[in-house]
């Protein structure tokens, strides 16, 4: 069984930052090159995505929302090359401008037999990525918002 956390400061108000993690066109931030919703409403308990990432060999990951709170909490399960992990990412406010995304992922499987290579590392180095991209799309949104707005 594998465990990480991460955990990353936001320049921006707590609010902003969820809307930007659950807006409609999910995770157009990142560099996912396909996701789609395919059961339920999407951000709703029992609702299920569709990923394809960029680069990953043919590996699909079929992710459930487990729990759902808005500006507080979502938690996934995710189904991925014979692993299945479990992931919560909660949402706490710092100040009025600063937000602090903690995500700790479980997960277990045999993918790392099969591939040859010890997966914990890449999970952990592809989460990471996944939210500084998240990161820089909030700070950088909320930079061209006062500079058009």
């Amino acid at each position: 069984m594998g465990r990480c956390e991460i955990r990353i400061t936001i320049a921006r108000p707590l609010r902003e930052v969820f809307a930007t993690y659950t807006q409609p066109n999910t995770f157009a931030w990142s560099d996912l090159r396909h996701i789609r919703w395919t059961r339920g409403e999407p951000w709703q308990v029992d609702s299920r995505m569709h990923i394809e990432p960029q680069n990953a060999f043919g590996v699909v990951v079929d992710q459930v929302v487990t729990h759902f709170e808005p500006n507080r909490r979502v938690d996934f399960i995710s189904h991925f090359g014979g692993i299945t992990m479990q992931s919560q990412v909660r949402f706490k406010p710092l100040a009025d401008d600063a937000t602090q995304l903690e995500t700790d992922l479980e997960f277990v499987g045999n993918f790392s037999r099969i591939a040859g290579f010890a997966v914990g590392p890449a999970i952990e180095a592809g989460v990471r990525k996944f939210y500084m991209d998240f990161k820089r799309a909030c700070e950088t949104s909320a930079a061209t918002q006062s500079i058009f707005g």
